[in-house]
């Protein structure tokens, strides 16, 4: 089987996980492009097979995610579309990614929707993916395998709409802790949105940040946080309406 090619948009580590985990079925050498760090043009050959995971944001695929993807092109290149969530809604994310991956000269053969631990409000899907998650991921990976040498692509419908729901820019504001910061600036270098001041990392530009969570993620003191008076009553409201287990769905 050609190379596996990984792609993901991935601030709190859990979509690229995700796509590993599916990836580590086929036994292929792969190659990895983090849209986190990655903002080039790439065309990608038609014997290669793409796993292409995004998390999903208010619905969407994240819009510096999706800037970036938009770069990526294929040659009729085989691809796997992941839209990872945290047990909330899907909405038109996983639509949006496999319209994209088309629009961009990619042959979608499956997508899925998977479920890791919610990367702001921390009390939604903990422990997500769980052992059930890894093994109906692991079966889906082998149906993939099994598509591909079938030459089919794919058949199933994607649920959500055209068009799209709109971009929403969640009112949460970010703290950072000065006394715990070890000025690293590793917050900086990895905010897509370059909403860290170069030679401030303590600050963050609320109008430009998406929350993605990278900052969040990366910093190794827990420095950074979500607070404010919207995020601390959203949050128990928001994990009480979401704790009810949500699966894993697949789409062939």
């Amino acid at each position: 089987m050609s190379k596996i090619v990984k792609v993901y948009f991935s601030p709190s580590n859990t979509t690229k996980k995700v796509v590993e985990q599916i990836a580590s079925n086929f036994d292929d050498g792969s190659e990895s492009y983090d849209l986190l760090n990655f903002n080039g043009e790439k065309e990608f050959p038609q014997d290669a097979i793409t796993i292409v995971g995004m998390p999903v944001f208010a619905g969407r695929i994240p819009k510096s995610g999706r800037e970036r993807l938009e770069k990526l092109k294929g040659n009729n290149t085989k691809a796997i579309a992941i839209a990872n969530y945290g047990n909330a809604h899907v909405t038109d994310a996983l639509l949006e990614l496999t319209d994209l991956l088309k629009e961009n000269n990619f042959d979608v053969i499956a997508a899925a929707t998977t479920i890791s631990h919610h990367s702001i409000f921390e009390g939604v899907a903990l422990g997500r993916p769980d052992s059930a998650d890894i093994e109906k991921i692991d079966d889906f990976s082998k149906k993939c395998i099994e598509k591909i040498k079938s030459g089919k692509s794919l058949e199933s419908e994607i649920p959500g709409n055209r068009p799209y729901v709109d971009y929403k820019q969640l009112p949460f504001e970010i703290k950072c802790d000065e006394t715990t910061c070890a000025f690293c600036y590793d917050c900086v270098s990895i905010c897509p949105e370059k909403a860290i001041p170069d030679d401030d990392p303590i600050s963050t530009n609320l109008d430009l940040c998406s929350r993605c969570t990278a900052c969040i993620s990366i910093c190794g003191e827990n420095a950074r946080s979500f607070s404010g008076d919207a995020f601390e009553a959203k949050k128990p409201e928001f994990e009480k309406a979401n704790s009810e287990r949500k699966e894993v769905e697949f789409y062939l």
